[in-house]
C-alpha cells in the first residue's frame, strides 16, 4: 500500500527548498506519496501552521505521516519530535506547532530525534544510496534541518524503522494554544488567525457562536467597521462588497465577493473580530 507523507512549511515555492526535502524523502523510498498541504505559511508563524494542520490532517487516511517544517528556531537547542497517535504520526519542531493536534487527538507519545543515531541507522540501512550517504557525510546544515533531519526522520518512520533506535521518549511537548474567542452575553470577541490566498480573513470564532441576526465587525488599527450579518455564500453579496460567512472549516470568515478582504480592510492576522448579538441591541 502506498505510504502518504503530507508536507506543510513556510518555504514558499520560489526556491528549491521544498524540492530538496522531497528529493531526500524519495531517496529513502520512491513509493512514498508526498502531498503538499501548503508552503505559504507566513515565515515562522507557528499559529498559522498549527491552524492549517489542525484543520487538514484528518482528511488523510489512517497511517499517514504529517511533516511540518515551520521552524524559526532552526539551529537552536529546540528538539525535533515525532508525535505518534492511534491514527497518525506527526514530525515537527517542538515549538508548539503540534500542541493543538495533541489536544485534538487526546492521545499520543512524543519522541525526540537523536541525530547521531539517525545517521548511524541511515548509513547502516542504505550503504549504496549516494543521496543518503551524502547527508551522513555532510551532517545537518545549521539552516536547513528540513532537508537534513526532518525529511530523514519522517521517511524512516514511514519505513517502519524502530523509533527507539533513532529517538528517545519525551514526557511532554511545548504548548502553544491558538487564541480562543472571549464569549460574553452580548458579544463574541475573537481575532483573525489565518488569511487564505483569496484574501479571506478566517477568525477563531466557531460558527456555532454566530447566529443569522448577529452583526459582525472587524477592527483594524483604530477603525471598527461593520461587515453585516451572516450570508450563506459569496454570491449572496454583490461583487466588491464585504460579507461574513461560515467557511468550510466551520469558523467565521470575513470575505469580499470576487475580491480580497485583506486588501479591502487592510487587515491581517491578529486583527480583532467582534460579533454583536443584535437581539440585545435593538
Amino acid at each position: 500500500m502506498t505510504k502518504t507523507l503530507t508536507f506543510l512549511s513556510d518555504f514558499g515555492t520560489r526556491d528549491s527548498y521544498v524540492a530538496e526535502v522531497k528529493g531526500v524523502v524519495g531517496a529513502f523510498d520512491p513509493e512514498i506519496q508526498v502531498v503538499d498541504i501548503t508552503h505559504w505559511i507566513e515565515p515562522g508563524d507557528i499559529t498559522q501552521a498549527s491552524f492549517v494542520l489542525t484543520h487538514s490532517y484528518t482528511y488523510f487516511r489512517k497511517g499517514s505521516c504529517h511533516l511540518v517544517v515551520v521552524d524559526p528556531g532552526v539551529g537552536s537547542e529546540r528538539d525535533i519530535i515525532a508525535l505518534v497517535t492511534d491514527r497518525y504520526t506527526f514530525v515537527a519542531p517542538d515549538n508548539g506547532v503540534l500542541w493543538e493536534v495533541f489536544q485534538k487527538e487526546q492521545n499520543g507519545t512524543v519522541h525526540r530525534l537523536e541525530a547521531a543515531k539517525l545517521f548511524t541507522a541511515v548509513e547502516k540501512s542504505y550503504p549504496d544510496n549516494p543521496v543518503l550517504l551524502r547527508l551522513v557525510k555532510n551532517g545537518p546544515s545549521a539552516t536547513f534541518h528540513g532537508r537534513d533531519l526532518f525529511a530523514p526522520f519522517a521517511a524512516c518512520i514511514l519505513g517502519d524503522h524502530p523509533l527507539e533506535e533513532i529517538s528517545e521518549r519525551k514526557d511532554a511537548l511545548v504548548s502553544h494554544e491558538i487564541l480562543r474567542p472571549v464569549v460574553k452575553d452580548d458579544r463574541v470577541m475573537g481575532a483573525v488567525v489565518y488569511v487564505d490566498r483569496f484574501g479571506n480573513l478566517i477568525s477563531n470564532i466557531e460558527g456555532r457562536l454566530v447566529s443569522e441576526s448577529d452583526e459582525v465587525f472587524i477592527k483594524t488599527g483604530s477603525s471598527v467597521t461593520s461587515v453585516g450579518t451572516l450570508r450563506g455564500s459569496y454570491s449572496q453579496q454583490k461583487a466588491g462588497v464585504p460579507l461574513p460567512l461560515i467557511g468550510s472549516r466551520g469558523y467565521l470568515e470575513i470575505a469580499v465577493n470576487r475580491a480580497s478582504a485583506r486588501e479591502h480592510f487592510d487587515a491581517n492576522t491578529g486583527d480583532e473580530v467582534l460579533v454583536l448579538k443584535r437581539e440585545n441591541h435593538t
